[in-house]
C-alpha cells in the first residue's frame, strides 16, 4: 500500500500544535513554580487585610458534636441584642419629653445606641448617647421639633464597643405621636 499524502499533511501539523501545546503547559507549571518558591516563608501580600476579631488559631478537629454545637451557640448569645422601646411613645409637644422607655436589657452583652428615623423622610429624629447594659432611658426629648401629628419610624438599636464602633444592630417599628 502507498502512504496516503493527505493524511500526512493533516497529521504532522497537529503533532507540532500538540508538542508546542505540551511545552506550553510545561513552561507555565515550571515558571508558576519557580516564582512561588521564591516568596517569603510569611508573605507580606495580606499586609493590608485586616483580620477578623472572632478568628481563634485551630480547628475543629477533636471535638465531639456537642463542644462545637456549645461554642456556635455561645457565639451567637454573645452576638444577641435583646431590644425593648415603647412601640407607640406620646410627646406632649414636638419639644417635651415623651415616654420612649428604652431598656438596654441586662441580658445584652454591650451598650447600645438608639436612633430614631423617620420612615417617611429618612430623617433621625432622635439619637441617645450610650445606654449601659441594665439601664433604661424611660423619658427623653427628641432631637428635632415636630409638629402634631402621627409619625411612622424605626428605632435602631446599636451594640458598641468601648470606641463606639457598631457591633450589631437591630430595629424596631415605632409610632410616635406628638399631641399639639
Amino acid at each position: 500500500m502507498k502512504p496516503n499524502k493527505t493524511r500526512y499533511r493533516i497529521l504532522i501539523p497537529a503533532l507540532i500544535v500538540l508538542v508546542i501545546a505540551v511545552c506550553a503547559v510545561i513552561g507555565v507549571r515550571v515558571s508558576h513554580t519557580s516564582r512561588s518558591s521564591d516568596l517569603p516563608a510569611k508573605s507580606t501580600a495580606f499586609s493590608a487585610l485586616v483580620m477578623d476579631a472572632n478568628a481563634e488559631e485551630g480547628g475543629l478537629v477533636n471535638r465531639s458534636k456537642e463542644e462545637i454545637q456549645a461554642e456556635l451557640n455561645a457565639k451567637v448569645a454573645q452576638g444577641m441584642i435583646n431590644i425593648s422601646i415603647n412601640t407607640a411613645p406620646v410627646f406632649p409637644s414636638g419639644t417635651e419629653k415623651g415616654n420612649l422607655l428604652i431598656v438596654n436589657s441586662k441580658r445584652n452583652n454591650y451598650p447600645q445606641i438608639v436612633y430614631i428615623v423617620r420612615k417617611d423622610t429618612g430623617e433621625e429624629i432622635y439619637r441617645s448617647g450610650g445606654i449601659p447594659v441594665g439601664s433604661k432611658i424611660e423619658y427623653a426629648a427628641l432631637d428635632v421639633n415636630l409638629p402634631a401629628g402621627v409619625y411612622d419610624c424605626v428605632a435602631y438599636f446599636n451594640n458598641v464597643d468601648e470606641t463606639g464602633a457598631i457591633l450589631g444592630t437591630a430595629g424596631a417599628e415605632v409610632s410616635i405621636t406628638i399631641e399639639s
